[in-house]
């Protein structure tokens, strides 16, 4: 049988990475929540193909309409391993080849899904022979599996299970390499890789790393010959970032790159931030919004508040006040003095302060506070301090400080991060503030907001 594919196998043997012809059988169409009830593939590297094929316990009932579309039973898979037993067997010949199946998409995510529950990142470039077919064959409307086995007169066993499908497809892949030609079949290939492949020139130690990532959420830290770090990068889809990135000289000359996953945008941005303040670098000097800076005057002795740029970076306490601009602060101000009763000299928020002796100026008309009318610096200050906590944030959610929680549904692993006025908690105790941290937060109170809660006191921060 697998004889019969040494034409392939021998145009195979000229890629730079194994290949992997593969097909899954699975409880539904679900990416999410359906699971895999059979696996196939021949793998192809140097000439040779080695064949896999098991049946998986899915762990979940398979539906009769399933059963009778794919042929494989409920009784057939109870004895059967689950994933996680099976995947120590095929992981190595998986990780680093090029995955071709028809509707790749599926398969790939399926896949990936299944060892993400297991902790295990997995990820690799994909063909889709779906796409493959259309590009090869432009002039035939349909590309389905059905079409193309009667198109080609390939001869099937077993529709819908797996390793049938495996080797009707790598027949027609065959035949398509031969009617096509090698050259013009490959550059057809090559402009459908999802993503492209990683490029020859790249260090093995990167090459080897970046086939260890997974698709998912993380952050990639980037090391040069001398140990020192050069970039760090926040991730979504980790491996197809990476492997763009490595495209570039810079990333391909690489000493070293570690990958550090999370578990969403937000706990991207804290991580990024843990890094950074390990690693002694500082952010991009970048004005984020303003803020307010309340401190004592060293002549008066009031306490007075000064709008001021609020810049990324470490911070001891998270900022009073988040402001688009100086404007809407000094707005903000002006309303928060009056609805306080606080003396908006005495805080230094008019225009123009007044010159000494120089009446307030809402005193004069009778609206100013008592501590302005007996000029008592000590009732002034105490009355600010009572009235920080009313201090309005403007540019952010209803309440300063929440708890943001992001999960991995797929192997329960969650993370709380505390946020208070733009800023997030770090693990020593300082709040980082960054145009990042900020976009996501205020994407999360539009789209995400069953995963913020008003946070009254700072617990520790978990991931479990």
């Amino acid at each position: 049988m697998l004889s019969s594919f040494n034409e392939l196998a021998a145009h195979f043997a000229h890629y730079p990475t194994p290949v992997v012809i593969i097909d899954l059988e699975t409880t539904g169409g679900n990416l999410t929540t359906d699971r895999i009830t059979e696996i196939a593939f021949l793998h192809f590297w140097q000439g040779k193909i080695t064949p896999i094929q098991q049946l998986i316990n899915p762990t979940t009932p398979i539906s009769s309409f399933v059963q009778d579309l794919t042929g494989i039973s409920n009784e057939m898979v109870a004895t059967a391993p689950q994933f996680a037993d099976f995947a120590p067997n095929i992981l190595p010949l998986l990780r680093g080849s090029l995955l071709i199946a028809h509707n790749s998409k599926f398969d790939y995510t399926i896949l990936r899904h299944e060892f993400q529950r297991m902790g295990v990142p997995f990820a690799t470039p994909a063909l889709c022979s779906v796409q493959l077919s259309r590009k090869l064959y432009p002039e035939f409307y349909k590309h389905n599996l059905d079409t193309i086995i009667e198109r080609h007169n390939i001869a099937v066993e077993d529709r819908h299970r797996a390793m049938s499908d495996v080797l009707a497809l790598a027949e027609f892949l065959q035949l398509s390499v031969k009617e096509r030609g090698e050259s013009a079949w490959f550059q057809a290939a090559k402009q459908l890789f999802n993503p492209p492949m990683l490029p020859e020139n790249v260090n093995p130690s990167i090459f080897q790393a970046a086939f260890e990532l997974s698709d998912n959420f993380g952050v990639s830290i980037w090391y040069d010959a001398a140990g020192q770090t050069f970039a760090l990068h926040e991730h979504e889809h980790a491996f197809r970032e990476v492997a763009v990135l490595l495209r570039q000289s810079t990333y391909a000359r690489a000493a070293k790159l570690v990958f550090v996953p999370t578990l969403g945008a937000l706990h991207n941005v804290q991580t990024r931030a843990e890094i950074m303040a390990e690693h002694g670098l500082l952010p991009a000097d970048e004005i984020v919004r303003h803020s307010i800076l309340v401190q004592q005057d060293i002549v008066s002795g009031c306490l007075k508040t000064r709008i001021r740029p609020l810049r990324a970076g470490f911070y001891d306490k998270p900022p009073r006040g988040l402001f688009l601009n100086t404007k809407a602060a000094k707005r903000a101000l002006s309303a928060w003095a009056k609805e306080q009763d606080l003396c908006p000299n005495m805080l230094g928020i008019l225009p123009d302060e007044l010159p000494k002796g120089t009446p307030c100026p809402v005193s004069v008309v009778g609206k100013c506070s008592a501590a302005c009318e007996a000029q008592d610096v000590a009732a002034h200050n105490m009355a600010v301090q009572a009235a920080l906590v009313y201090l309005p944030v403007c540019d952010w959610g209803k309440s300063k400080r929440v708890c943001v929680t992001e999960v991995d549904k797929l192997s329960g692993r969650a993370v709380v991060i505390v946020c208070d006025s733009g800023a997030i908690l770090l693990s020593d105790g300082r709040w980082f503030v960054s145009a990042d941290a900020l976009a996501v937060m205020k994407q999360k109170f539009k789209t995400a907001k069953h995963e913020i809660k008003t946070a009254q006191k700072i617990g520790s921060l978990k991931i479990f």
